[in-house]
């Protein structure tokens, strides 16, 4: 019911064997569907998770307003970052890596999956 629950996929079979199921971080997006019909009462958001376009988000900027987020699901092979779509672009972008720009995607910042490339100090 869990897995079935989640708008975005981000509970799967888990390939652990001691649990069935697992959250997949940084698809989760903490909007708390799988926890109202978590029959274990196991799951339960995190108010302190970064959600896509909130907290802490750059696409919540004004200055990405023509912008749109792969929210994860596409990732700069160089640095983890979350790819973005410019709009005069042709394909999907890494902010810090194509662009210069010093931006990390909150949620991958959390999960610590960010690889830093010496362009912080842009």
């Amino acid at each position: 019911m869990c897995a079935l629950a989640c708008p975005r996929g981000a509970i799967r079979v888990s390939v652990n064997s001691d649990t069935p199921f697992e959250v997949v971080s940084l698809e989760c997006n903490d909007c708390g569907k799988c926890a109202i019909v978590c029959p274990q009462r196991v799951l339960a958001p995190d108010p302190a998770w970064a959600a896509c376009w909130g907290r802490g988000c750059p696409m919540s900027s004004r200055r990405y307003d023509e912008w749109s987020c792969s929210e994860g699901r596409r990732r700069c092979p160089t640095c983890n970052n979350a790819l973005w779509w410019a709009p005069d672009a042709s394909g999907w972008v890494c902010v810090r890596c194509d662009e210069g720009s010093r931006v990390i995607c909150p949620k991958v910042r959390k999960a610590g999956t960010v690889q830093l490339t010496g362009q912080e100090g842009r």
